[in-house]
């Protein structure tokens, strides 16, 4: 016969563990009558010993009762029922892991970002995004779309447009008609199987010019802040043929409030 601390001992548990699983009828020890003391045998070691493996495949302990009270094929339909549920909880894991490795990629682009604005001259692939603020009224339709989309966060990301109109026009003073909403690239938008149709407003793959900057007021962009990716433009004696699809980079809080890091992606001829 074992004592309490004894059954502990060999299983390496704690003489605690040992009195719950006795306080919930699990184990059901002979109690001496002269003493009081509990005393388990074999049966009781070897069926304690089975729970804990139970339970380090991660049964709860109602489905590690059931599961040492079933037969052979009840052990191993839980099993199964098991392991599914693993699969789901890894690919739920996996998903969160590309989903912060895509906001690692957001910050290291944020890096690039100043005050002066860094101009690159890229290749990408389409872009599709679709905007609600800085409309006069949103359509039903794009406020469907938004609410489709912000649930992919952060695959999705907020989007920032000019209109290539005033991009184009030299004599603009700004500031510019910012509008607001989501975008999505190419790959993404295929891989949750989401609409490119309108009001989904897409820019074709091909040559981009991008600039990085940092502003504290996304909404009030002028030619000014824009300068170098003007100059870059008229430098390659080209125009803008898309209005520009940005993107919010990150945010940070400063003495003078808060500082977007933001890129300008803008489409011009191949």
């Amino acid at each position: 016969m074992l004592t309490v601390k004894k059954l502990a001992d060999l299983l390496g548990l704690s003489p605690e563990v040992i009195r719950h699983y006795t306080h919930m009828g699990i184990l059901k020890p002979v109690v001496n009558s002269g003493n009081n003391y509990k005393y388990y045998d074999e049966q009781d070691l070897l069926y304690l010993a089975n729970i804990r493996v139970n339970r380090s495949l991660g049964l709860s302990l109602p489905q590690a009762q059931d599961f040492q009270s079933g037969s052979v094929q009840d052990q191993r339909n839980l099993l199964a029922e098991r392991s599914q549920q693993l699969s789901a909880e890894i690919e739920k894991l996996q998903k969160l892991q590309k989903r912060l490795t895509e906001v690692e990629t957001f910050l290291a682009q944020a890096e690039m970002c100043t005050m002066e604005g860094v101009v690159k001259d890229v290749r990408r692939d389409p872009i599709h995004s679709v905007y609600t603020y800085g409309l006069k009224k949103p359509h039903t339709d794009q406020l469907a779309i938004v609410q489709q989309w912000s649930k992919l966060f952060p695959f999705v990301h907020f989007s920032v447009k000019i209109p290539k109109e005033e991009l184009n026009d030299p004599n603009f003073g700004g500031p510019y008609s910012v509008e607001l909403g989501l975008g999505i690239v190419h790959k993404y938008l295929e891989e949750f199987h989401l609409q490119s149709t309108p009001p989904v407003e897409t820019i074709p793959e091909g040559r981009f010019l991008i600039i990085y900057l940092k502003t504290y007021d996304i909404l009030n962009l002028g030619p000014k802040d824009l300068k170098p990716l003007l100059d870059k433009v008229l430098s390659l004696n080209m125009s803008f043929t898309h209005s520009s699809s940005g993107r919010l980079l990150a945010i940070e809080e400063t003495p003078e409030g808060p500082l977007f890091s933001i890129l300008i992606r803008v489409r011009i001829s191949d």
